[in-house]
Protein backbone atom coordinates (compact mmCIF):
# COMPACT_ATOMS: atom_id res chain seq x y z
CA UNK A 1 0.00 0.00 0.00
CA UNK A 2 2.87 1.91 0.64
CA UNK A 3 4.23 1.61 -2.92
CA UNK A 4 0.81 2.54 -4.23
CA UNK A 5 0.63 5.77 -2.34
CA UNK A 6 4.28 7.00 -3.02
CA UNK A 7 3.56 6.12 -6.91
CA UNK A 8 0.61 8.24 -6.47
CA UNK A 9 2.17 10.73 -5.03
CA UNK A 10 5.08 11.07 -7.24
CA UNK A 11 3.10 10.98 -10.52
CA UNK A 12 0.82 14.26 -8.91
CA UNK A 13 4.25 15.77 -8.28
CA UNK A 14 5.24 15.56 -11.88
CA UNK A 15 2.04 16.65 -13.06
CA UNK A 16 1.67 19.56 -11.01
CA UNK A 17 5.41 20.61 -11.83
CA UNK A 18 5.09 20.22 -15.96
CA UNK A 19 1.66 21.74 -16.04
CA UNK A 20 3.18 24.87 -14.17
CA UNK A 21 5.70 25.38 -16.91
CA UNK A 22 4.65 27.41 -19.83
CA UNK A 23 6.36 27.12 -23.05
CA UNK A 24 8.41 30.12 -23.80
CA UNK A 25 6.37 33.05 -25.22
CA UNK A 26 7.32 34.80 -27.99
CA UNK A 27 6.46 38.72 -28.40
CA UNK A 28 4.26 39.10 -31.02
CA UNK A 29 5.60 41.05 -33.67
CA UNK A 30 4.10 44.49 -34.74
CA UNK A 31 3.89 45.78 -37.71
CA UNK A 32 4.64 49.97 -37.80
CA UNK A 33 1.62 50.02 -40.72
CA UNK A 34 -0.96 48.77 -38.34
CA UNK A 35 -1.08 52.48 -37.00
CA UNK A 36 -2.14 53.54 -40.55
CA UNK A 37 -4.51 51.04 -41.38
CA UNK A 38 -7.84 53.02 -41.56
CA UNK A 39 -10.34 54.44 -42.88
CA UNK A 40 -9.66 58.04 -43.24
CA UNK A 41 -11.52 61.89 -43.95
CA UNK A 42 -9.35 63.52 -46.51
CA UNK A 43 -9.80 67.38 -46.17
CA UNK A 44 -7.52 68.25 -49.92
CA UNK A 45 -6.39 71.68 -50.37
CA UNK A 46 -5.85 71.86 -54.62
CA UNK A 47 -4.64 74.30 -56.14
CA UNK A 48 -6.45 73.83 -59.22
CA UNK A 49 -9.22 72.07 -57.75
CA UNK A 50 -9.31 74.43 -54.29
CA UNK A 51 -10.66 72.44 -51.26
CA UNK A 52 -12.59 69.36 -51.10
CA UNK A 53 -13.50 66.70 -48.61
CA UNK A 54 -13.40 62.64 -49.63
CA UNK A 55 -12.96 59.29 -47.52
CA UNK A 56 -9.69 57.41 -47.98
CA UNK A 57 -8.42 54.09 -47.35
CA UNK A 58 -5.28 53.08 -46.14
CA UNK A 59 -4.04 49.26 -46.32
CA UNK A 60 -1.12 47.42 -46.19
CA UNK A 61 1.03 46.32 -48.98
CA UNK A 62 1.30 42.66 -49.01
CA UNK A 63 4.07 42.40 -50.90
CA UNK A 64 6.21 44.75 -48.95
CA UNK A 65 6.78 45.29 -45.26
CA UNK A 66 7.49 48.95 -44.95
CA UNK A 67 4.50 50.16 -47.70
CA UNK A 68 0.66 50.81 -47.32
CA UNK A 69 -1.73 51.94 -50.26
CA UNK A 70 -4.03 54.97 -49.97
CA UNK A 71 -6.95 54.07 -51.75
CA UNK A 72 -9.22 56.80 -53.70
CA UNK A 73 -5.38 59.00 -53.68
CA UNK A 74 -6.76 62.60 -55.00
CA UNK A 75 -10.11 61.72 -55.17
CA UNK A 76 -9.76 59.42 -58.35
CA UNK A 77 -11.56 56.58 -57.13
CA UNK A 78 -11.43 53.50 -54.87
CA UNK A 79 -10.12 51.79 -57.53
CA UNK A 80 -7.08 53.45 -57.67
CA UNK A 81 -4.15 54.03 -54.87
CA UNK A 82 -1.02 55.65 -54.24
CA UNK A 83 1.94 53.34 -53.14
CA UNK A 84 3.14 55.04 -49.38
CA UNK A 85 6.46 54.54 -48.25
CA UNK A 86 6.85 54.37 -44.32
CA UNK A 87 9.22 55.36 -42.04
CA UNK A 88 8.37 55.63 -38.59
CA UNK A 89 5.84 58.62 -38.21
CA UNK A 90 6.91 59.79 -41.67
CA UNK A 91 5.79 59.11 -45.21
CA UNK A 92 7.06 58.84 -48.59
CA UNK A 93 5.20 59.11 -51.96
CA UNK A 94 7.10 58.27 -54.31
CA UNK A 95 7.44 59.11 -58.25
CA UNK A 96 3.94 57.17 -59.53
CA UNK A 97 1.65 56.88 -62.64
CA UNK A 98 -2.18 56.99 -60.70
CA UNK A 99 -5.20 56.66 -63.21
CA UNK A 100 -2.68 58.53 -65.95
CA UNK A 101 -1.65 61.02 -63.35
CA UNK A 102 1.90 61.59 -61.89
CA UNK A 103 2.03 61.92 -58.02
CA UNK A 104 4.80 62.52 -55.90
CA UNK A 105 4.86 63.90 -52.26
CA UNK A 106 5.84 63.68 -48.39
CA UNK A 107 3.65 63.74 -45.27
CA UNK A 108 3.54 63.03 -41.45
CA UNK A 109 1.62 61.32 -38.93
CA UNK A 110 1.02 64.07 -36.53
CA UNK A 111 -0.93 62.04 -33.83
CA UNK A 112 -2.90 58.71 -33.59
CA UNK A 113 -5.39 60.06 -35.03
CA UNK A 114 -4.02 63.15 -37.96
CA UNK A 115 -2.14 62.59 -41.30
CA UNK A 116 -0.38 65.34 -42.62
CA UNK A 117 0.33 65.17 -46.53
CA UNK A 118 1.61 66.98 -49.60
CA UNK A 119 1.96 66.12 -52.87
CA UNK A 120 2.03 67.10 -56.40
CA UNK A 121 -0.27 65.64 -59.26
CA UNK A 122 0.52 66.16 -62.94
CA UNK A 123 -2.28 65.90 -64.04
CA UNK A 124 -2.16 66.67 -67.87
CA UNK A 125 -2.89 70.47 -67.45
CA UNK A 126 -0.19 71.63 -65.51
CA UNK A 127 1.25 70.42 -61.62
CA UNK A 128 -1.45 70.68 -58.97
CA UNK A 129 0.25 71.31 -55.50
CA UNK A 130 -1.96 69.42 -53.02
CA UNK A 131 -1.86 69.93 -48.72
CA UNK A 132 -4.31 67.38 -47.21
CA UNK A 133 -5.03 66.42 -43.35
CA UNK A 134 -6.45 63.13 -43.17
CA UNK A 135 -8.31 62.25 -39.84
CA UNK A 136 -9.48 58.82 -38.66
CA UNK A 137 -12.78 58.09 -39.37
Amino acid sequence: MKTKNLFLLLVISITVVFSACQPDQQPTPTDARDVYVASWTCNENSSQIGPSVFTVHINKVTSSTTQVQIENFYNIGFNFNAKVEITGSSMSIPVQTINGNQVHGSGTKTGANSISLTYYVNNGSGIDTCTATLARQ
